[in-house]
């Protein structure tokens, strides 16, 4: 095989994948894992049965990879929000930007992720922390840089960052719940207020 043919081949195969993981999410977001079926999902992507199986060996494999995707774009999405700013303050408020930017942008995620664990919540959390710790330690960077210009206190870095991080998931949860009848990342100036300066007068 040519090298032409195995690129095309590699882009087919990304593209086809692309396509049943964009629908697979929108279903399984609406109906959860249980009542899902794989002939549905192909139905909507416009392809056979027989070619969602090729790419994906069953449905579990399937929502899995759905779960995995999301959990990457949003560690990527993430560290390249912080990436671009220089100073920490900056750095984390791009940071709570694109996190929250980005359940907002794909909210058929929420479900998958927050409330579609009870069979899977081992291997999704599992997944989720592996990205989680990869940026967490970017961000765990950042922190200490603000502590060392005099931009933030002396404090538990990882104890900060996880109530962060609770923070955020809690608003998602919240925001999903009460039917995302406004734009997330509009919370975003309140939260910075409140975790940078606390509510004590």
């Amino acid at each position: 095989m040519k090298i032409t043919d195995k690129a095309k081949k590699k882009e087919l195969t990304q593209m086809r994948q692309k396509q049943i993981l964009d629908v697979a999410a929108r279903v399984f977001s609406k109906k959860g894992f249980a009542r899902t079926q794989v002939d549905e999902i192909a139905n909507l992507a416009g392809l056979g049965k027989g070619t969602v199986y090729r790419y994906f060996k069953d449905k579990k494999s399937l929502f899995l990879s759905v779960a995995d995707k999301g959990i990457e774009n949003l560690k990527d999405l993430v560290l390249e929000a912080m990436v671009k700013e220089k100073e920490p303050l900056d750095r984390i408020k791009k940071a709570i930007e694109a996190y929250l930017k980005f359940f907002e942008d794909n909210s058929n995620l929420i479900r998958i992720l927050i409330h579609e664990q009870s069979e899977f919540q081992k291997r999704i959390q599992k997944r989720y922390f592996d990205h989680y710790y990869e940026h967490i330690n970017k961000m765990e960077e950042v922190f200490r840089q603000g502590i060392a210009k005099g931009q933030i206190k002396k404090i538990d870095v990882k104890g900060a960052i996880g109530i962060l991080t609770n923070m955020l998931n809690g608003l998602v949860y919240m925001w999903q719940i009460e039917g995302r009848k406004y734009p997330i990342v509009e919370k975003v100036p309140m939260l910075l207020k409140i975790y940078f300066s606390g509510i004590v007068k």
